[in-house]
């Protein structure tokens, strides 16, 4: 009897969550979109033009900021002796992208485990490599978004903060150069953390073994280049913000780019009710652009829904192409004929 009362409860939560999960999801856009129509109507009126020539660059940068994070996902593969094709492994990666518009994100790493399964890589260690190139990449963008926060912060905000909190505005190199220290001293902790939950992941085989090949040096490796990609994606948000303005591009506020992206990226992800971090994306954007002098309230709302648009359309654009296009004879297993 007790027995079958876990399984009900079990199966009465089942059923229910993903209900709870949804009701959230759109009681959060509700409140995005409500602080969006509030400060648009208390800001001053200006005339906006989307340019949208700007917006292919935006796209291209995008896309090309994924690049390291593919890098990096192929050396954790290589180091576990799975070595599927450079193609095989793109189309992967960008088919992969739009598991995240699924509540819970985790139909990323099972597509790419998937269509990695027959080029040369093995779907649970395909899928948990991918697992930890995200959180990688992820953590990246944090540590990115806290050094960058002194730069970026507008004098309107400066002035609610505590302060005890002024002297990092006074030293504002003091706060970059703690999160680098400590982001590469956390590494070799991270790469033993990998190690272990991998190991307690995977069925005990002597597969298990090749997850000791990851080490705190290759985890190093993969935070210097997704930080690269962060700032391809800093590129794009310059050129969405472009596209709406009508003076020259004003690269003094790379900063405010990178900080965007690198934190609203991440705040998304964590939450892992919104798909592809809607909303949370806005938000937080939206938050961060609209005191710059140089943007303001109006420009911040429209190129966050701009950023959204112009991101999605290209993730779809990429993900229909390389799926449609075969990487070569498929294999169960060994490496894909091209490497």
């Amino acid at each position: 009897m007790a027995d079958d009362s876990v399984l009900k409860t079990g199966s009465t939560a089942s059923r229910w969550w993903p209900w709870v999960k949804w009701s959230l999801f759109i009681l959060m856009l509700y409140f995005v979109g409500h602080r969006a129509v509030g400060l648009w109507q208390s800001s001053p009126t200006i005339e906006l033009h989307v340019d949208i020539r700007w917006l292919v660059p935006a796209a291209i940068f995008y896309l090309v900021g994924w690049l390291p994070s593919v890098w990096f996902w192929r050396a954790l593969l290589s180091r576990m002796h799975q070595k599927p094709a450079w193609y095989a492994t793109i189309r992967a990666y960008f088919v992969g992208h739009m598991g995240k518009y699924v509540p819970g994100k985790a139909l990323v790493l099972v597509i790419r485990g998937a269509l990695l399964k027959d080029y040369g890589a093995k779907p649970v260690l395909a899928g948990l490599t991918a697992a930890y190139e995200t959180l990688v990449s992820m953590s990246a963008g944090a540590a990115i978004a806290i050094a960058l926060a002194p730069t970026v912060i507008p004098e309107s905000l400066w002035e609610k903060l505590p302060t005890a909190c002024h002297f990092l505005r006074q030293q504002p190199f003091m706060l970059p150069i703690a999160v680098v220290i400590a982001t590469f001293a956390s590494t070799p902790f991270s790469a033993w953390l990998f190690t272990k939950v991998g190991r307690k992941a995977i069925p005990r085989t002597t597969e298990t073994d090749v997850l000791t090949n990851i080490s705190g040096r290759l985890v190093s490796q993969g935070v210097i280049i997704t930080s690269l990609g962060w700032i391809c994606h800093a590129l794009s948000l310059g050129c969405v913000l472009q596209s709406i303005s009508d003076s020259p591009i004003d690269f003094s506020l790379f900063p405010v780019w990178l900080a965007s992206v690198a934190g609203s990226t991440f705040l998304g992800f964590v939450v892992l009710i919104a798909p592809g971090g809607l909303g949370v994306r806005e938000w937080v954007l939206i938050e961060i652009m609209k005191d710059q002098p140089s943007i303001g309230t109006e420009r911040a709302i429209v190129a966050a829904g701009l950023l959204r648009i112009v991101w999605f359309v290209a993730e779809l654009g990429a993900a229909a192409v390389l799926y449609s296009i075969w990487p070569g004879t498929r294999r169960n297993g060994g490496s894909s004929p091209v490497e």
